[in-house]
């Protein structure tokens, strides 16, 4: 790739700048999870929420590895204040990894194997194989979406436990990367056809069939945690028809292009 960076580039997206400000304002550290407190709950249950955290683990280091790709390209294209909110995200997805690690050393269990869960990979390989930063951050959307209910799902079932606390403390994160997706892809969809918009659509059925073959992998220790992977995936496509008619890739704010 050839670069044409500027040397002093022009930072006028103030609703960018903010949210690159609260994200330096809000970073984190593992010390703060209170490590050391003593578990209450079984280890069957902990087997199974290792089996489930699988493809979140995998999912942070595919963000990793996605923002070192796109990075570049959003410098390269003179958007520097998108740049500074996505190297800003890579920290946030970098620190999630560091601490999922640490909470499986904790328990001493590790992720799944792609030979358990093979969907795995062919769902994170679909947004790495994106090189424009339109498509991939539609489904760092999508994936974010994901995580910001899963998250809060632990939240919500396990307040008082480590996992529950390390949840907590991520949807914060996730949040405010939506934040930043909503505004990139709202400004990006006003100059796209309608071919563009349904190879977007075609992504995001595509990403869904191989979340329903990751559900089914994980349906016993889904079950063991009394989880239903179908409702989660039911309130997930809902998630993500409300973001497509708010970014203006389907709804009133497509048709009027």
């Amino acid at each position: 790739m050839e670069f044409t960076l500027r040397v002093h580039p022009e930072l006028k997206d103030d609703l960018l700048l903010r949210l690159f400000d609260r994200g330096t304002e809000r970073q984190w550290g593992t010390d703060t999870l209170h490590w050391e407190e003593p578990e209450t709950w079984d280890r069957g249950s902990q087997k199974a929420m290792a089996a489930v955290l699988t493809p979140i683990y995998l999912g942070e280091q595919t963000a990793m590895l996605g923002v070192s790709a796109m990075l570049p390209q959003m410098l390269n294209g003179h958007e520097p204040e998108a740049a500074l909110c996505l190297a800003s995200m890579g920290m946030d997805e970098a620190r999630h990894f560091r601490n999922l690690w640490r909470l499986y050393q904790r328990w001493q269990l590790e992720p799944w194997s792609t030979r358990q869960l093979p969907e795995m990979w062919r769902y994170h390989a679909r947004l790495l194989q994106r090189r424009d930063p339109l498509d991939w951050l539609w489904g760092i959307l999508i994936s974010d979406l994901f995580a910001n209910r899963f998250y809060g799902q632990l939240a919500e079932r396990y307040p008082n436990l480590l996992i529950g606390r390390l949840a907590r403390r991520t949807v914060v994160d996730e949040a405010r990367h939506q934040a930043f997706s909503d505004r990139y892809l709202t400004e990006k969809l006003k100059t796209v056809d309608d071919t563009r918009r349904q190879e977007l659509l075609d992504l995001r059925e595509d990403l869904f069939r191989v979340m329903e073959g990751l559900t089914r992998r994980l349906a016993s220790p889904l079950d063991d945690l009394g989880w239903s992977a179908q409702a989660f995936l039911d309130a997930l496509y809902q998630d993500t028809e409300r973001w497509a008619g708010r970014i203006g890739l389907t709804g009133p704010a497509a048709a009027n292009d």
